[in-house]
């Protein structure tokens, strides 16, 4: 019974986190507000996180962890190349992330300042630039183009940024789904194909 209990108290505590770094950002959420919210004595929390930035960084690292492993992974010379492996594998976790992990995420790349954090933004954006590079010099190699790495750079923000907006005014599943098809298809095959 006991046991049950701690459980639920550290679900409250990391609900109200969730709301308070949403809400406020690193620097000025309080854990005054968080015990608050989870209506617990503010001592309680550091019964199960060693202060403030380690709370934060149980919010915040398994989704960044994730968004690294899989832009990892892709940027993998091993790994298939194409859009066929962007639909069946990048594309199902960003729609999880989406869903399950949303405030999570936006708390990574827009309210993390003052953490070791602070920088996951520009972090992801370079692994999708390594990504996207990966991928299209497999297919320049068989043709006489050189590209300047700093349209790898473009490419890459214009994508994440993309991301970020959809995250940002996330409506709900449905919205989510139409939105990045569109989004998707106008990526890969440009305005033409989403307006024609």
């Amino acid at each position: 019974m006991a046991q049950v209990l701690k459980e639920e108290i550290e679900k409250n505590i990391y609900r109200a986190a969730i709301d308070e770094f949403y809400i406020m950002g690193y620097q000025s959420a309080t854990l005054r507000n968080i015990a608050q919210e989870a209506d617990i004595p503010v001592g309680l929390i550091y019964t199960y996180y060693k202060n403030k930035a380690a709370l934060f960084a149980a919010v915040v690292n398994p989704t960044y962890l994730s968004f690294q492993k899989i832009l990892s992974t892709a940027s993998s010379q091993e790994s298939n190349p194409g859009y066929d492996k962007f639909f069946q594998e990048e594309l199902p976790f960003i729609f999880s992330m989406l869903k399950n992990n949303r405030k999570p995420f936006i708390i990574l790349i827009d309210k993390s300042k003052g953490t070791v954090y602070e920088n996951a933004r520009e972090e992801l954006i370079r692994l999708t630039q390594i990504h996207i590079q990966t991928q299209l010099q497999k297919k320049l190699i068989h043709s006489e183009k050189k590209m300047d790495d700093f349209f790898f750079h473009i490419l890459a923000n214009n994508f994440m940024e993309g991301l970020f907006e959809i995250a940002r005014h996330y409506k709900d599943e449905k919205w989510a789904d139409h939105i990045m098809k569109l989004f998707m298809q106008q990526y890969f095959y440009g305005i033409n194909s989403v307006i024609v």
